[in-house]
This record gives C-alpha cells, sequence and structure tokens, in this order.
C-alpha cells in the first residue's frame, strides 16, 4: 500500500513538472513570436509627384508575417496632415520637400519608416550627354527645386559621338514612358542632333503605345549654335509634333524654369533680349531650289534616323578631302576606300576607340604574318585563318572590356560593326607587307590613318583632349542644311582630276633641286 501511494506521488510530481515546463515553453514561444523582427513598413511612392493632386500612398509591399493579426497602417505626410489604411490618397497644397512617414503595428509589434518626396508645381524633362557641365546641370537642378520645379535627368554622360548618345537616350525615354508624358515641357541638351533624334526614335517605335501625343508640349533645344541646327530640327517636326521647338542658348533654361506657360516663357525671351528661333509647323517652307531637302525630309518621315542620312551625305566629302590629300598634297594611301571607311568608323564609335581598335586589328595581323609565313598554304586562306584569329582576339577585348567597365553595352551594341569593318583592313595591311616590307606597310597604314583623321575633323569630328573638346562642325551642318551643295563636289573632282602641277610634299622634296635651277 505504501509502495503505491509513493509511486502515485512520483507520478503526480512527475506530470506537474512536465506541465509546468510546457507552460514555460509555450509562454516563451509566445513571448518570441510577439518580437519577431520580421515586420517591416514598405512605403510605395514616386520620388517627386505633382502638387495639388490626390496621390495614391501604397503600403501594400510591406512585408506582414501573420496577416491574420489585426494591423494599422499611420501616415504622416509632413506638411500637418495624417491618414490611416493601407492605401490613402493625400494632396500637397504647395510645392516642396516633404519627409513621409509610415508605422504599422500588430498586436505585438510596429515597424516605421520614412522617405522624402518633392511636390512639384511643374515637371520637365532633360535629355542631356553634356559632361563637362554635369556639375552646372547640378546647380540648375537646385535652383529648379527651390521654384517648385523638378527637373528629371535622362543623361548619356560619357558618350564619345552622337550615335552613340541616341542610341542610350532612345533606351532610357523607352524606359522611362509614362513619365515622359507627364512631362510639361522638355529640354534637350545634347551634341547635335542625338537628343532630337532620339526623341524622334521614341515615338516612332512606341507610337501606338503612347497614351498621350506632344502636340500640347514644348521642346526648348539648348544650343551655342542656334541658326546652323534650325533646319536639322525642322525635319523632326513632323515626327515629334509639338506645339513648338524653342531653340536657345544655356541661359534661356532659367527663366524656362520660372515661367508658368509657354507664352510667359517667350515673352520673357523676347523682353529679356534673349537669342533663340522658334520653329513650328508653318516654318521652314522648302523652295523649288531645296529639291535635296525634300528628299532628306521624306526619309526622316519614313523612320531614317538623321544621323544615318547625315553619314550618305558626308561619304563624298569625305571621298573629296582624301582625293585632295592625294592629288594635291601627295600623301600616298591604300586607295580612296581605305581611308574613307576608316573615317565613318571614327565617326560613329569615337576617334578614340576607333584609333585602339585600328591599332589592335594591325598589330595581330602583323603578329601573326611570321608565322603564317612557314605554313605553305596559298594567300587567301591564310587572310581567312588570320580574320578568324583577328575576330576572336576583338571578342575576347569586348569580353575584357565589359568586365572593366570601359565600354557600356549600349556602346558595344553600336561599334561592333564599324569594329568589324576595321577588323577587315588586316588584309590591306599584310597584303602590303608581303609585296613590299613590314616598314612599307606601316608607313602607308600611317598616312592612311592621318588622312582619315584629317577628313574626321574636317566632316564635324568631336575627341575631347583633357581639358577642352575639338570640333569643327561648320562643314557638317553646312551640307545637313542644304544637302543640293554635294553636287558642287563633282566639280570639285573634275578640277583635281585635272591636276597637273607638282604636289606639296614633291616641292618640300624637291626644293633643294628648285633652287639650284633658279640659281
Amino acid at each position: 500500500m505504501i509502495k503505491k501511494i509513493i509511486a502515485g506521488l512520483i507520478g503526480f510530481v512527475a506530470i506537474s513538472s512536465t506541465t509546468l515546463v510546457y507552460a514555460a515553453e509555450t509562454e516563451t514561444e509566445v513571448e518570441n513570436l510577439a518580437n519577431s523582427s520580421y515586420l517591416q513598413a514598405v512605403i510605395s511612392i514616386e520620388e517627386a509627384i505633382e502638387a495639388k493632386k490626390s496621390t495614391i500612398f501604397d503600403a501594400s509591399k510591406s512585408f506582414i508575417p501573420y496577416p491574420d493579426r489585426t494591423m494599422t497602417y499611420i501616415w504622416d505626410f509632413g506638411d500637418g496632415n495624417k491618414n490611416e489604411g493601407i492605401e490613402v490618397l493625400h494632396a500637397y497644397k504647395e510645392p516642396g520637400r516633404y519627409a513621409v512617414s509610415l508605422s504599422i503595428s500588430d498586436e505585438y509589434n510596429t515597424s516605421e519608416i520614412q522617405t522624402e518626396v518633392f511636390a512639384y508645381r511643374k515637371l520637365l524633362f532633360l535629355l542631356t550627354d553634356q559632361t563637362e557641365v554635369e556639375e552646372r546641370i547640378g546647380i540648375i537642378k537646385d535652383f529648379a527645386e527651390k521654384k517648385g520645379v523638378h527637373i528629371q535627368l535622362i543623361e548619356s554622360f560619357g558618350s564619345s559621338t552622337e550615335f552613340i548618345s541616341e542610341e542610350i537616350l532612345s533606351k532610357k525615354l523607352t524606359e522611362q514612358s509614362s513619365n515622359v508624358q507627364k512631362a510639361d515641357q522638355i529640354i534637350v541638351w545634347t551634341k547635335e542632333n542625338a537628343g532630337i533624334n532620339a526623341l524622334s526614335r521614341f515615338i516612332q517605335s512606341n507610337k501606338n503605345k503612347l497614351s498621350t501625343d506632344f502636340s500640347q508640349k514644348t521642346i526648348t533645344v539648348i544650343s551655342s549654335s542656334i541658326s546652323t541646327i534650325g533646319n536639322r530640327i525642322q525635319r523632326q517636326f513632323e515626327i515629334i509634333n509639338p506645339s513648338s521647338i524653342i531653340i536657345a542658348k544655356e541661359a534661356a533654361i532659367y527663366p524656362l524654369i520660372e515661367s508658368k506657360n509657354d507664352e510667359e516663357f517667350i515673352d520673357t525671351l523676347e523682353k529679356g533680349g534673349y537669342e533663340y528661333m522658334s520653329i513650328t509647323e508653318k516654318t521652314g517652307k522648302i523652295r523649288p531650289w531645296n529639291f535635296m531637302s525634300y528628299f532628306v525630309n521624306l526619309l526622316i518621315n519614313k523612320g531614317i534616323p538623321d544621323n544615318t542620312i547625315a553619314l550618305l551625305l558626308l561619304l563624298p566629302i569625305i571621298a573629296t578631302v582624301v582625293a585632295f590629300m592625294k592629288q594635291v598634297v601627295g600623301v600616298t594611301t591604300f586607295g580612296i576606300y581605305t581611308p574613307s571607311i576608316i573615317t565613318l568608323s571614327f565617326l560613329v564609335i569615337g576617334l578614340h576607340a576607333g584609333l585602339l581598335t585600328l591599332a589592335a586589328v594591325i598589330s595581330i595581323g602583323a603578329l601573326l604574318r611570321p608565322f603564317m609565313k612557314k605554313i605553305k598554304m596559298l594567300f587567301i586562306p591564310k587572310m581567312a585563318i588570320i580574320l578568324t584569329l583577328v575576330s576572336l582576339v576583338l571578342f575576347m577585348i569586348i569580353i575584357l572590356s565589359l568586365y572593366l567597365g570601359l565600354f557600356t553595352e549600349e556602346f558595344l551594341s553600336i561599334a561592333i560593326f564599324p569594329m568589324l569593318i576595321l577588323s577587315t583592313l588586316v588584309e590591306k595591311f599584310v597584303g602590303v607587307k608581303a609585296e613590299k616590307n613590314f616598314n612599307s606597310a606601316t608607313a602607308l597604314m600611317l598616312t592612311t590613318t592621318i588622312v582619315a583623321i584629317i577628313a574626321f575633323f574636317i566632316v564635324g569630328g568631336e575627341v575631347n583632349i583633357g581639358l577642352f573638346t575639338i570640333k569643327f562642325d561648320f562643314v557638317k551642318n553646312l551640307i545637313m542644311t542644304y544637302p543640293e551643295l554635294i553636287l558642287l563636289l563633282i566639280f570639285i573632282n573634275v578640277l583635281l582630276g585635272k591636276w597637273t602641277g607638282l604636289r606639296v610634299l614633291e616641292r618640300i622634296r624637291f626644293r633643294e633641286v628648285f633652287r639650284h635651277i633658279e640659281e
């Protein structure tokens, strides 16, 4: 009997202990659950919103670990107003920067988050590739914010050419499509026509997707040479179809920011004595003698990029420059095609990248030639092998440049074809080296490249040398404004073909002989 009583007491104690332990564990679990740190508040709102217009402030993306609990969402909009709810509407009465805070809580935990929004009275879009004025653009954005204006920047800083800049800006415009449509005005501050071309491409490629057109928007183009780019921009007017395009200098940005509407902006330009040009559908009528301008306009309206047409019109000028250098100056080159194609490649990918590609290609050809010489094989298959190896090396260079951040994906998407064209020039170099010697081939390639660089600058090529940029765009702007001038090049080349005198380099070479003859 005593044994049964003792056994019963032991069993009771064991059960009581188990119950206490279980209760303690349950209490700990509840406490840990209550103190869970997984609750996370998230605010979904654009960085800049329009003042005096209701905007949705959304907390639905907040992480809620226990959705079955009762949640509270408390908003503080930073202007003295508060609200509750997972999605709320709020409109700021005045432009300015506001700190928006959200506090969410369940039965046990609370999570808070804060973000800044800027309420603007006017939204401007700025398309730019002007790396040298990047600091000034920052100052302009600060000035605009003080005036209650938000400037949304779409940039392609570091673009080496107009072609690369256009490609990058066009891609970014597509990514920002919804915001572009909301812009009150658009500012274009780019190399030549890169920004306008990008805008035209964006409109043409998204014609069926755009919910609004540009007929109520004014586009302001910032340029130091207002009169020279007017005709090129006029050709884009029908595609973009804005209310007007204003071409002005940098100083016009400030009255644009301060103005309430287009009429006030133009009135300020008039009264302030600002130099500007207004382009509308009524300006830029084609005269009978501008017959080639009509065809250029037709190509642009059919979707052919302005820059592509520019290359087509510049090719005769490049060929004429090469002919002059050969006939009058007396420079020896790889014919007329090779320097012309080098110049066109430089215009597309830039002088630095072009010279780097050309140097790599020629170096590879020079290094491979001695090894290929030992192989008993016909010349054409040998060249095919050399070109194969050159393309493989270029492939590795592209991969390495992407890895090191030397070039962007947008740059390479444009540059790959000109780089491949330059790689084919290795055949010219190897052929001359085989017929003559390495020094002769190198000298000929060097003079060809020098002539190509001269033509590059004459037709408007740009190169950035540290503190300043070298560019002469008079010839390019003239031929794009008046494409009919191309016909004059036929007459100039006829005169060059009849040249029978001594060349400049010959006069320098035989100057001692001439001096003795005169004596």
